[in-house]
């Protein structure tokens, strides 16, 4: 047990060995660094685990998922998908084919232009990311449940506060749109 009664775990007991090894270590900031890497994996397994059930795979859930952001008709451009998602036009053919074959995105033609083509999620994609979104949802609930309401809401807002510290990573918006996206803001995964 520590000074605060907390149990002890496998990173402290490195931090102990690294705190003799290398006397000039900042332990508790290593102890944060080291547990955000480790819970990071744990919810990377965890979000595997869920996609596994619903025969989903991290390319697909996040084009669905990015669909699902426009709102209705839920519908663009396999260009303009490309460009959002930061992936090369050959990349994008690739995944929406898969996608196309398993029976989760649909092809239109784009009424605005002859040659071109709209993508949109069909009802099995969108039913498939809900229960993807709602099962991964539950179980971060559940892991969430160890802190108590307060804690929560704590661990939140340092947790924004310390991605600060990597502003070219583009997770703060602009000061005007972070006032009206925090009041307004909903739940779901980040796409």
């Amino acid at each position: 047990m520590d000074d605060d009664g907390e149990q002890l775990d496998k990173v402290d007991q490195w931090l102990r060995v690294w705190e003799r090894e290398i006397p000039d270590l900042d332990s508790l900031t290593e102890g944060i660094v080291e547990r955000i890497d480790i819970l990071a994996k744990a919810f990377g397994r965890s979000m595997d685990e869920t996609l596994a059930v619903y025969g989903l795979d991290r390319r697909s859930y996040h084009l669905l998922g990015r669909l699902r952001s426009y709102g209705p008709p839920y519908q663009r451009s396999p260009g303009q998908l490309a460009s959002d998602m930061h992936l090369s036009s050959g990349a994008m053919t690739n995944r929406l084919d898969r996608m196309e074959a398993a029976g989760l995105i649909r092809r239109l033609p784009d009424p605005n232009d002859r040659r071109g083509t709209i993508i949109e999620p069909t009802e099995e994609g969108h039913a498939t990311w809900d229960r993807t979104v709602g099962t991964q949802a539950r179980r971060e609930a559940m892991i969430a449940s160890v802190l108590d309401p307060a804690e929560r809401a704590e661990l939140f807002r340092l947790l924004r506060h310390l991605m600060r510290a990597f502003p070219d990573e583009a997770h703060t918006l602009p000061e005007e749109h972070g006032a009206r996206a925090e009041a307004g803001a909903g739940s779901g995964p980040t796409a």
